[in-house]
């Protein structure tokens, strides 16, 4: 079973969770009121065209809780590339694997 958090099947499903949706023309009509939801109420709004997903308006901290777990998962990429190459080297030890069966494992990012 895969777990919910599971980024690819979340991205291949276009699954936003509990957040709201509003159209490009919705927006246009509330933005001042929809502003006001994200910042002072926390919500998590996707913007739809056409009713595909193109945006996403968030608040402020959710942005930076974002970008703090993808610095968090660089650094760990890094890494993991590192171990990889020093495998390549012969500094490795039996519990290190190519980077290539990392990367099928755990994925890209």
């Amino acid at each position: 079973m895969t777990p919910a958090w599971d980024l690819r099947k979340r991205v291949d499903e276009a699954d936003f969770g509990d957040a709201q949706s509003v159209s490009v023309k919705d927006l246009r009509i509330g933005l001042s009121e929809i502003i006001n939801r994200v910042a002072y109420g926390g919500a998590q709004i996707v913007v739809r065209r056409h009713g595909k997903p193109v945006v996403a308006i968030v608040p402020t901290y959710d942005l930076q809780a974002c970008q703090a777990l993808e610095a968090h998962s660089s650094a760990r990429v890094e890494a993991l590339k590192q171990l990889a190459d020093s495998e390549r080297e012969g500094d490795m030890d039996e519990n290190c694997m190519p980077w290539d069966e990392v990367t099928e494992k755990y994925g890209p990012w």
